[in-house]
């Protein structure tokens, strides 16, 4: 089967394109309270940055200069929350899947280099600040032991709302003598405040999170919930000087935010309307329109047929040079300042048409 099209992009306006066709900076500019503005991204560094990544690591620093320039008072940063508890490897014992984190492996030094690299270039192309903070961080920041008394407290409410398979809180600590973890929760109880688990190879182990929530991991929908609820909390209190926005991508958006944070938030006794703004970023997509998928490539060969430079921004770079990154910088760039663009999603043809011919 032959494709063909005949590269005219249409921009049909329905949704938030309606309501923010012309200007979405100067909404978020009313919205915000405080005169510094952190804009937060996260992402697992456990292989050079897939191109969605890119979009979206772009979009936070072309947001935060716009705010500068558009506000003419505020201030404005990039926050890239690592995501290094996400597995390395996983390992099954007695039908049991245990996982080894990120921060334990080799495999997130290498990553890191990369990522650094582009916050770099980003940071000097548009002359805005950034941090990085990694989850032992995160949760060593005062609000989270009792974000997680609350939801431990509460957890018969939420936990099928969380995982509606099984019904599990998924909260979890690694074991301290080898850093292996339940990684579904299997042999692992959370009581008041302490989580109990299981190793394999060094029996059970106790972790009483109100004194040590630094070592509290999460998977992918409890861990948006804790973020979201500690950003809100950031954001109204008079003890910092800033608020933070979200960017993450396209995928998250609707019915997972929606049941996943906003519902379980809720019950939880937290407004929503205190949670932070989340701008999506659009997803890229292959031809069939299913979101080009890193992991695929990486674990199956998919995407043969694809230039490898929109796969990972190790062979964009390899094909361009970091200059590559220009590219969809300005890209970023046109879907603030033509905010319809913004609520949309992208064929990955549409890029490739960007690197080798020119802007559509």
């Amino acid at each position: 089967m032959e494709l063909k099209c005949d590269f005219q992009v249409y921009h049909p306006l329905g949704g938030a394109s309606y309501v923010f066709e012309h200007d979405i900076i100067n909404y978020i500019l009313r919205k915000s309270k405080k005169r510094k503005i952190v804009i937060s991204v996260g992402a697992q560094p456990n292989s050079s940055p897939h191109f969605g990544t890119l979009c979206v690591f772009s979009l936070a620093f072309s947001l935060a200069k716009m705010i500068k320039e558009i506000s003419g008072d505020k201030e404005a940063s990039v926050l890239f929350e690592v995501v290094d508890t996400a597995p390395s490897k996983t390992i099954e014992i007695n039908e049991i899947k245990y996982q080894k984190d990120l921060k334990d492996s080799n495999k997130m030094k290498d990553s890191m280099n990369d990522f650094q690299e582009i916050l770099d270039y980003f940071s000097e192309k548009n002359n805005i600040s950034y941090s990085i903070r990694n989850q032992n961080a995160f949760n060593s920041q005062k609000e989270i032991k009792n974000i997680l008394k609350n939801i431990i407290s509460k957890q018969d409410k939420i936990r099928y709302l969380l995982d509606p398979d099984n019904g599990r809180l998924r909260m979890r600590c690694t074991c301290p003598k080898c850093g292996l973890v339940d990684k579904e929760g299997i042999n692992t109880t959370i009581e008041n405040d302490i989580i109990k688990s299981i190793c394999p190879e060094h029996g059970e182990y106790i972790v009483n999170y109100m004194k040590n929530s630094n070592r509290v991991e999460y998977n992918t929908p409890l861990r948006n919930l804790v973020r979201a609820i500690l950003y809100g909390i950031v954001n109204e209190s008079s003890d910092y000087d800033y608020e933070i926005i979200r960017i993450t991508g396209g995928d998250y958006a609707g019915f997972y935010q929606e049941e996943l944070l906003y519902k379980v938030a809720s019950i939880l006794g937290y407004k929503v309307s205190s949670l932070p703004m989340i701008l999506y970023c659009p997803q890229i997509l292959d031809w069939s329109g299913a979101k080009l998928s890193k992991s695929l490539y990486v674990k199956e060969g998919a995407y043969s047929d694809l230039p490898k430079y929109v796969i990972n921004y190790s062979f964009l770079k390899e094909k361009f040079g970091i200059k590559g990154l220009d590219v969809i910088m300005n890209e970023t760039v046109l879907w603030l300042n033509e905010p319809y663009r913004l609520f949309r999603n992208y064929s990955v043809y549409y890029f490739i048409n960007l690197f080798e011919k020119g802007r559509l």
